[in-house]
């Protein structure tokens, strides 16, 4: 098809749009066994935006092309997929300036295979710089059949294109670049982002897994575990309490089976048996089982080993899962009790020295986790800690002071496929503040990715904490790790109102040295994910449910990072709830993030992903009761420098706006 082809797009007898079409230029590289084919619509001069749209039924639309005179009827099924011929009709439809230009890009594989994941090209494309909208048009599991034989730019099917197209991409326009230097620098951008093996030889094929804990206690929470999972070919078997609302009928598409459980937190003796009788009631094979609950670890091994499915030992998940039986692993000088007097107790026969931390031995989101520097301040955070939720017992140890990070890490067999290192910027309990409420507790409030430790400090924590991974047992799946360095050789400084990383002000002798906080056997939380995916295009969700079940292949492929490493400095700004303990803990404002970003419209170019996580009228625990709950979340990022992402993060910290009654 050449330039003196004109596509006109009607809906009965009225022209909603016309435009000519071209082929720019086809891109292959043999390596990658795929290829790119760059199209440019141009609106027919006159042509004024129509502002239709796709609401109603696109059978009603038809899309005509016009050669010397001679019109033909492109039909939807000969563009493959629903998907591809919807996603061009929303090109046409889009409205356009008289003889304006519009780029877009098709990637096409040339390899014999299957699909790594359904999604993987627009989840490797996010935050590209010249994309604006990009749609996947792969089933899961879905085999390409092509020949390795690029197509020419002299010999293009428009309808053939888009059958072929695994993915096509709409070019974002950019002022005062032609769109030659636009494609050639996409094609650098891919290079990057998409050379890895997306399109595997082996066999892909449906897996079964059971998951323990829905890992969602309302679809509002989020679905992007059940979104993984689809794109991957993976059917959930979800047990839960029975009343979740994964059982009802409305979300019967969301997993295989919903079987009801009784799971209780903490776990009961009889757990194990409650998931056997589960899995014998769902009746059919499966592949594997997890969960991602942490202190349902040892009981989901337990009952993996009876029915014969691979495992860690239930004994290496009990002390990565309990904080106490970690401190002991990691050396450190912990003590346990279960109530105030036996902490008291504790503290004068060993004269413990304060600052100590107190947490509680099975907990999580850092609930229950205070930093303790006077006898009183002990007994204030020794009853706030929620029995019915973590249970009785509860650690002490010492405070570490030294940097805060997250590490993640990906094993399989043993073998260590990616490794990444983040700051946790000083918490509410490391500077008392800034709070109108308590804290001193540990409410995050920004983590900034990568790290920018000293190499020496983070190839430290690379080598201790694989090495306290590997000795438990843990070889396989994606790890979530919390630490400090403690005499590490920089320490927080403020500078200009943010926190950086600068070197010790005193000199000092000690050896740096890998501090573990606790260990998760699982992926950092869904939004805390999210930041990993745009930043380094790794998907941990995904990569824990393939190793759940065993599919090795598409674990090492799409544990692979971006080729030239992050693609920016990102920070996750939270947004805890703090606010005076004189207030009810309700909510009384709308979705924070659409507030900000209508207010400081500046900021939202540097604001990859947010979310509001409630609602007006909700009601809020307070911080001193000991529950951690976030109002919103914002990752934004700068590909300048990371003194600009945190001066962005400080600007929307400061722009948030909310009011509690």
């Amino acid at each position: 098809m050449t330039a003196s082809h004109v596509i006109q797009i009607w809906r009965q007898h009225v022209l909603l749009g016309e435009y000519t079409w071209r082929v720019l230029r086809t891109s292959y590289r043999e390596s990658h066994q795929w290829q790119s084919v760059d199209c440019v619509l141009t609106a027919v001069h006159g042509v004024c935006p129509f502002g239709a749209s796709l609401t109603r039924s696109p059978n009603d639309l038809r899309v005509v092309v016009v050669h010397q005179g001679k019109p033909t009827l492109l039909e939807a099924k000969s563009f493959g997929a629903a998907e591809a011929y919807e996603f061009f009709l929303q090109i046409l439809l889009a409205p356009v300036a008289q003889d304006q230009e519009r780029l877009i890009r098709l990637i096409i594989p040339l390899a014999k295979g299957y699909i790594v994941r359904s999604d993987i090209i627009p989840i490797r494309l996010h935050d590209c710089v010249f994309v604006g909208h990009i749609k996947s048009f792969a089933k899961p599991l879905q085999r390409y059949e092509n020949e390795a034989t690029p197509i020419v730019k002299d010999d293009v099917s428009l309808p053939a294109i888009f059958a072929a197209a695994a993915a096509c991409i709409l070019m974002r326009p950019v002022p005062q670049v032609d769109l030659e230097t636009v494609s050639l620098e996409l094609d650098e951008e891919l290079d990057n982002r998409l050379s890895f093996p997306w399109i595997i030889t082996e066999t892909a094929r449906q897996r079964t897994l059971v998951l323990v804990d829905a890992n969602s206690s309302h679809p509002e929470d989020g679905l992007g575990l059940y979104t993984a999972a689809t794109a991957l070919g993976i059917s959930l078997v979800v047990l839960d309490s029975a009343g979740h609302w994964l059982g009802s009928p409305e979300y019967a598409h969301v997993c295989e089976a919903f079987i009801p459980t009784r799971l209780t937190n903490p776990p009961e003796e009889d757990m194990k048996d409650h998931i056997l009788a589960s899995i014998r009631a769902y009746g059919k094979p499966v592949d594997g089982i997890v969960t991602f609950a942490d202190t349902y670890w040892p009981q989901v091994a337990e009952a993996a080993k009876v029915i014969g499915l691979p495992t860690a030992s239930p004994e290496g998940f009990r002390i990565a899962t309990n904080k106490y039986l970690t401190s002991k692993f990691a050396g450190h000088h912990a003590y346990r009790a279960s109530s105030l007097d036996q902490a008291i107790t504790v503290a004068q026969e060993h004269d413990l020295p304060y600052p100590l931390i107190i947490k509680p031995c099975g907990g999580w989101s850092s609930e229950g986790v205070y930093r303790v520097d006077t006898r009183s301040a002990l007994d204030e955070a020794v009853r706030a800690i929620i029995a019915s939720r973590h249970g009785p017992e509860f650690v002490i140890e010492p405070y570490c002071d030294g940097p805060e990070v997250d590490v993640n890490l990906v094993l399989q067999d043993g073998e260590l496929l990616f490794f990444e290192v983040c700051d946790d910027l000083p918490k509410s309990a490391d500077i008392n503040g800034p709070s109108v409420g308590s804290l001193t507790n540990f409410h995050e409030l920004c983590s900034v990715y990568p790290s920018s430790l000293p190499e020496a400090e983070i190839e430290l924590l690379r080598e201790t904490f694989l090495a306290m991974l590997l000795s438990l047992g843990l070889r396989n799946g994606v790890m979530h790790l919390e630490g400090r360095i403690e005499n590490s050789m920089v320490e927080y400084m403020t500078e200009d109102g943010v926190m950086v990383l600068s070197p010790r002000s005193s000199d000092s002798d000690r050896t740096p040295k890998a501090w573990l906080i606790e260990i998760n056997p699982r992926p950092l939380g869904m939004t805390g994910s999210q930041i990993i995916e745009s930043t380094y295009g790794i998907d941990y969700w995904g990569l824990a449910l393939l190793s759940a079940v065993g599919d090795t292949t598409r674990v090492r492929a799409l544990a692979r990072p971006f080729l030239k490493g992050p693609q920016y400095t990102s920070v996750m700004v939270f947004i805890p709830a703090d606010f005076p303990s004189s207030c009810q803990g309700i909510f009384d404002s709308d979705d924070i993030c659409a507030d900000l970003i209508s207010r400081r419209p500046d900021l939202e170019a540097f604001i990859s992903r947010c979310g509001c996580l409630v609602k007006r009228g909700q009601r809020v625990p307070h911080p001193s009761t000991g529950r951690n709950t976030f109002l919103a979340y914002f990752n934004v990022y700068s590909r300048s420098s990371r003194e600009e992402a945190l001066n962005i993060a400080k600007q929307v910290r400061e722009a948030v706006r909310y009011i509690f009654i």
